[in-house]
This record gives structure tokens, C-alpha cells and sequence, in this order.
């Protein structure tokens, strides 16, 4: 191996591990914090509290808007130029406000449309607090420079004392707003602590704004996020159309087996992504053949590890629902099983989308395979919930994920031998 590769993918290796910690701090900290609060809330305001995080998941999408890849992308290529990074930072920054107040203004008007937002209107502006900390933290930044390993650490210990003050706080059922806002609230200080850290370390320059840029970023950023609307559409609207027809416990079942899955894939299937994601994109600009070459590497390596991880889910359901959440969620078993593929699907279609797609230039089809899954699963949902009840949103959502994989491979296939058009 070549001494540039070998410090390649030194440095991917060092940014999986960092990225990992963050995922860590992000998802398995409050996670662990799930059989304590599961226990205290009981399924139904379990359920009440998932359903809150869910639609509030759409906010976050939106305030979110794809820069985590588009704007990753593009710091990773102009890195060596300052003013380009500077200018890139706070358009990002901006854009990202001005998305915040937007969210801010939806959730508003929300409970005139839906009823549980309007029973308890707390719960959901305490849930959606967190994206303040999601417009300040700038992952996108840190990725793209790749240089994660001493935010890694602060997200870690910030977190974990947002845990520790749940844990505290929150001590019975009656409490139960006090767990999104603790969570929320660790959110604000670790985007607030980043964006100062950042600003300081890399030097960033004052706040300066040039349309150009705006538009270059906005452009950048579109497609992945009208692709990530899609993929909303067929992993969170699960909950969203779950809770037209079952009650909060069944919907707390339901949550509690989705919360593992998402753990599962955040801590091993975001990483890999989010790590690679600024290597590929400059070995695709260098060279289409390296690109495929170092994609198919990680796949291979990233997809077996998920095959691991999701044949032990299903093997180990009950006794994971039991440690986790009792034997007052017993139910949630029968979901967890259904679900287990979800992790090893999720990664081969990420790597494939964000990875093959994004790399070889093809982004432009991303949004339109995510308008047919969306259109399949919403619709797979619709028949299913009425006809065989609950389990209809695990098969939905695992049929989606094989039609993903199925399609990208087929534009990868067919598309992908084309000269690379980045």
C-alpha cells in the first residue's frame, strides 16, 4: 500500500473512532437511559414522549436541510482555503438560523392540524429545543476537516452529565416533559460549546456573507435534502401513521424496539459513513477507479459487521427488550424481531446512496429513488396498518430498505460506467 493510502485510511480509521464517540455521546448515552425512564413513564407515556421526538424529527430534517454531506463535501475539498472555508462556515451557520426560526414557526401552528400536538403542546416545544444545539454544533465542519477527536470527547462528557441530570430529576411519571427538555437543554451546551471551540481553533473570521456562497451552499444542499425528506417518508412517517390507528402503549412498543434498531444503526452504520464520506469524495475526484475501489473496501468490511450485528438482534430479542425495558414490554419483542435486518440494509443502502451515488457525481438521482421508496412505503403502510395491524410498519420499512439497495445498485450498475461528473 502506497504511503498516501496508508495515512488515508489512518486518518479514516482515527475519524470512525471519533465519529463513533459522538454517535456514543449522541445516542447510546440517552439510550442507556431508556431502561430507567421506560420504567418510571410505563408503555404509554413512553409512547407519548416517542411520538413527540418523531414529529419533531421532521423539524430537525428540515433545520438540518442535508449539510451534513453537502457542506462536508464541500469544506473537504476547500480546506487549504480560508476565506472559502470562512465564507462556507457562516453561510451554513446562517442558512441554518434562518431554518430555525422557520421550524420554530411550523410548530407553532402545528396543534391546529394535529391533535396529540395540541393535548400537550409543552411536550413537543421541550423536544424541539434540541435543534438549537443542531444549528451551532458544526459537525459538517469538523467532518470535513476531519478533525473530530477533541469534540468527540466533549460531546461525550456534555452528554453524559445530561444523562446523569435525568437520572436525578426525572423520578416519576408525572416528570415526564422534564426528560425531552434535560436532553434538549445538553443539546444548546454542547452546539453553543462547539461553535465557540471551532471558531477559536480554526481561526474562523468574522461573520461575513456573500450571496454567492449562500446560493452555492443552498444549491449544494438541496438535493440531499429533498432526498432526506424521502427517506423520512419511509423510516420516521412509520411512527407518524402508526399513531393514526394504535393507541400511545402500542406505539410505545413500537418506539422501544425502533430505538434500539436506530442505536444500532447510529452507532454502527453512521460512523462509517460520515468517516468515509470526505476520503471517497476526494478519491472520486481524483480518480473514478480509485473511488470504486476504496468504496467496495469499506463495504465489504462495514457490511459484514452489520450482518453481525443484525442476526445477533434477532437471536437475542428477548432478553434485549427484557434488560432494556422490562417485562412490561414484552410486545415489543415481536418488533424487534421483525426489524433485526434493518442495520445491515441500512448500511450497504448508505454506502451505496451516499458513498457511490454522491461520489461518482450521480446525486441528481438520489431524490428521485427516494420519491418512489417514500411513495411504496407510505402507500405499504396505508394497505397494511388496516389489514394485519402493527407489524404491517416492520414490514413496510424492511421492504423499503431492500428496494433502496436494489435501486441504487441498478443506477450504480448502469449509470456509474459512465465518465464521473463531479
Amino acid at each position: 500500500m502506497r504511503s498516501n493510502d496508508q495515512k488515508a485510511v489512518k486518518t479514516l480509521y482515527k475519524n470512525m473512532v471519533s465519529l463513533g464517540i459522538v454517535q456514543i455521546a449522541n445516542y447510546l448515552i440517552p439510550f442507556l437511559v431508556l431502561p430507567i425512564i421506560s420504567r418510571i413513564l410505563g408503555a404509554s407515556l413512553f409512547g407519548s414522549v416517542s411520538y413527540a421526538q418523531n414529529i419533531v424529527a421532521y423539524l430537525t430534517l428540515l433545520v438540518n436541510y442535508g449539510f451534513e454531506y453537502s457542506a462536508t463535501r464541500q469544506i473537504s475539498i476547500a480546506r487549504d482555503d480560508k476565506a472559502r472555508t470562512d465564507a462556507i462556515f457562516w453561510s451554513v451557520i446562517t442558512a441554518k438560523s434562518v431554518l430555525l426560526l422557520v421550524s420554530f414557526a411550523i410548530l407553532a401552528v402545528l396543534p391546529l392540524f394535529i391533535e396529540r400536538v395540541a393535548c400537550d403542546p409543552r411536550l413537543y416545544l421541550y423536544t424541539a429545543l434540541a435543534n438549537i444545539g443542531i444549528v451551532f454544533f458544526p459537525t459538517w465542519y469538523l467532518q470535513g476537516v476531519q478533525r473530530m477527536d477533541k469534540m468527540a470527547w466533549a460531546n461525550f462528557f456534555t452528554k453524559l452529565l445530561g444523562a446523569v441530570l435525568v437520572l436525578a430529576l426525572v423520578r416519576e411519571a408525572a416528570a415526564y416533559r422534564l426528560y425531552p427538555l434535560l436532553m434538549s437543554l445538553a443539546s444548546v451546551a454542547v452546539g453553543i460549546g462547539a461553535m465557540i471551540y471551532v471558531i477559536r481553533h480554526f481561526d474562523i473570521g468574522r461573520p461575513s456573507y456573500s450571496r454567492q456562497t449562500m446560493r452555492d451552499v443552498l444549491s449544494a444542499g438541496a438535493p440531499i435534502f429533498l432526498n432526506n425528506v424521502f427517506v423520512a417518508l419511509y423510516t420516521t412517517a412509520n411512527m407518524t401513521i402508526l399513531g393514526i390507528y394504535a393507541a400511545d402503549n402500542v406505539i410505545g412498543f413500537f418506539s422501544g424496539a425502533q430505538r434500539l434498531i436506530q442505536a444500532m444503526i447510529m452507532i454502527v452504520v453512521l460512523p462509517v459513513s460520515m468517516a468515509a464520506y470526505p476520503e471517497i469524495s476526494r478519491r472520486f475526484v481524483e480518480s473514478k477507479q480509485e473511488g470504486i475501489a476504496f468504496l467496495k473496501r469499506v463495504l465489504l468490511i462495514a457490511g459484514s459487521a452489520a450482518a453481525v450485528v443484525s442476526l445477533l438482534t434477532f437471536v437475542c430479542a428477548p432478553l434485549i427488550i427484557r434488560i432494556m425495558y422490562g417485562a412490561g414490554f414484552a410486545p415489543a419483542v415481536v418488533f424487534l424481531r421483525w426489524l433485526a435486518p434493518i442495520p445491515v440494509l441500512v448500511m450497504v443502502a448508505t454506502l451505496l446512496t451516499v458513498q457511490g451515488l454522491y461520489g461518482l457525481g450521480l446525486q441528481r438521482w438520489a431524490p428521485w429513488v427516494g420519491l418512489v421508496l417514500a411513495v411504496f412505503c407510505v402507500g405499504l403502510n396505508l394497505v397494511l396498518l388496516p389489514r394485519i395491524g402493527e407489524i404491517g410498519v416492520c414490514i413496510s420499512w424492511v421492504a423499503a430498505e431492500l428496494m433502496e439497495c436494489l435501486l441504487v445498485g441498478i443506477i450504480l450498475l448502469t449509470k456509474g460506467r459512465k465518465p464521473c461528473s463531479i
